[in-house]
């Protein structure tokens, strides 16, 4: 998908009109080609942190990277501590919580945020 110029042209376009780019594991990398990531901090599996440094992501070793309109998160399972995040920023704590319970999951490790 990183070479599909399609592909790339509509996470450009998404990310030009506002939309909050969220990445998961090494799917970090298809925002990485489109530009996103270029100059700012984020995170991806482990296996693909230098090549993401490598195309202008600023690594941040975290489980969750918040830079406001883009937020990644490393391995696989760090897309479930993203999600809980969201839930987290967008409706509160409270409902993050309720959310942990139902999902029979606690959120672990850093969200990185800017300060």
């Amino acid at each position: 998908m990183i070479k599909d110029k399609q592909v790339l042209a509509n996470v450009v376009r998404a990310h030009k009109a506002g939309v909050i780019m969220t990445g998961v594991c090494s799917g970090v990398t298809l925002l990485s080609a489109a530009g996103p990531t270029r100059g700012r901090p984020c995170t991806t599996h482990s296996a693909s942190k230098a090549e993401l440094a490598a195309q202008g992501g600023k690594v941040i070793n975290a489980r969750v990277v918040d830079d406001g309109d883009l937020i990644t998160s490393g391995g696989i399972t760090s897309g479930l501590d993203l999600g809980l995040w969201l839930v987290t920023r967008e409706l509160g704590a409270d409902i993050s919580i309720q959310v942990e319970a139902a999902m029979e999951y606690e959120q672990r490790g850093v969200v990185w945020r800017r300060p």
